[in-house]
Parts: C-alpha cells; sequence; structure tokens
C-alpha cells in the first residue's frame, strides 16, 4: 500500500511539474532571428520563431549556384512540424524545372497530405522520401537556432556609387570591410555577413549580390 501510494505521489509531482513546465513556456513571448549562411551551394537566409526548445515558424529563401533558387515555409503546432511548402527550382534530368511542394503532418510525423509537382506533373513521394523530408526539417530548425547561437546575422541593402544603403533605412552608413569583403564594387542589391551598429556596418564576407533584386523578406507561403 505505502508503494502504491509513493508513486501515485510521485506521478502528481512529474505531472505537474511537465504541466508547470508547459504554461511556462506558453507565456514565454516568442523570438524572432534573422540568420544566414554561405553553404557550398549558394547562400540561405533564414526568419526563425521560436519558444525555447520549441519551433513555431521557420522561412527560407536560398540562391543556388546551378539549381536556381527556391523559397520555403514550415510551421509547427505544440512543437511538432505540422506543415510545410517549398517553391521555386531545381534540377531535374540535367534542367532546370519549376517545382513545388505541400506537406502537412499529424501530430506522429506521418504525412495526412501531400503534393509535389514538377513543371506541369504531379510526382508521388513515397513514406521513405516524405520522412527523409521531415528529418531534414527538424535537423534544419535546429541548425538555425545553433546560428543564432553563434550570432550568424546579415545585413541587406543596395550598394550604390561606393556607399551602402540598408534596407531598412534610406541613409548610407560608413562600412568597415574584412577578409574577403574588402573590395566592395558594383551596383544593386547586396546581402553580407556581418553587423550594422551606429551608423557603421562591419563587413565580414558578400553572401549574395545581384543587380535587380530587392530588399528580401521571410516568403510565408503557408495560409493561416
Amino acid at each position: 500500500m505505502v508503494r502504491i501510494t509513493l508513486s501515485l505521489v510521485v506521478a502528481f509531482l512529474l505531472t505537474g511539474c511537465a504541466a508547470s513546465d508547459i504554461a511556462e513556456n506558453a507565456v514565454i513571448t516568442p523570438k524572432t532571428v534573422t540568420v544566414a549562411q554561405a553553404a557550398t551551394d549558394g547562400p540561405h537566409f533564414y526568419w526563425y520563431t521560436f519558444r525555447p526548445n520549441q519551433p513555431i515558424t521557420l522561412n527560407e529563401r536560398v540562391f543556388t549556384s546551378n539549381q536556381g533558387q527556391y523559397q520555403a515555409s514550415y510551421r509547427w503546432r505544440s512543437g511538432k512540424l505540422f506543415e510545410l511548402y517549398q517553391q521555386g527550382q531545381q534540377r531535374v534530368d540535367g534542367s532546370v524545372t519549376p517545382f513545388s511542394l505541400q506537406l502537412r503532418f499529424d501530430s506522429d510525423g506521418l504525412a495526412v497530405f501531400q503534393r509535389y509537382q514538377q513543371g506541369q506533373t504531379i510526382v508521388p513521394l513515397t513514406n521513405a522520401a516524405i520522412a527523409k523530408l521531415h528529418r531534414q526539417v527538424l535537423r534544419l530548425a535546429a541548425k538555425v537556432e545553433q546560428l543564432s547561437q553563434h550570432r550568424h546575422s546579415w545585413v541587406q541593402g543596395h550598394w550604390q556609387q561606393q556607399q551602402f544603403i540598408p534596407c531598412q533605412q534610406q541613409q548610407a552608413v560608413d562600412v568597415i570591410a574584412q577578409s574577403s569583403a574588402e573590395k566592395l564594387s558594383g551596383q544593386g542589391y547586396m546581402a553580407v555577413s556581418g553587423q550594422l551598429q551606429q551608423g557603421q556596418l562591419m563587413v565580414d564576407d558578400i553572401l549574395l549580390q545581384r543587380p535587380q533584386l530587392q530588399c528580401l523578406v521571410a516568403p510565408n507561403l503557408l495560409k493561416q
């Protein structure tokens, strides 16, 4: 009888702690970070909203050197990946082809909806391919959170007449360049890794430079 009573007490305490953790996490204001990474296939830009150990939304823009570009949005519910939408270009049979991919999951991580389109063709995904995508998104969220902890910040703007004008303001800032970004040149849009503080832009590297590109915003492809 004593053992049963102690077990019930322990179970009650554990349940209370879990409920307290959930309630505490629910009132924590979500945090949004924007980070970037110069990967081997091209620059990746991320907008990530989360609470501690609980992803909420993740949006990305990717510019590859040989496959074109794509954008994606991912959404979680109660800490579980719920939905993803990828859209852009990918290389299929040697040529760059438009594609779109939508997946929706249940609480067990099983797909309850899928739509994968290459050009004008609907392509069914295998369960193994869906499971792989699910794992990739979870790893991506963990990686982005790690990047934010290591301050992989980026600044975007337009380089005009040897001046850098950040997207969030209309006034040129002083540029302090380092490493491979010592000589900034060209005209038009530019995204750099670095920090903007007190009217000075510290540039570590150039991530993306396009003459006609507008300032990047989070894609937000998913309907509410």
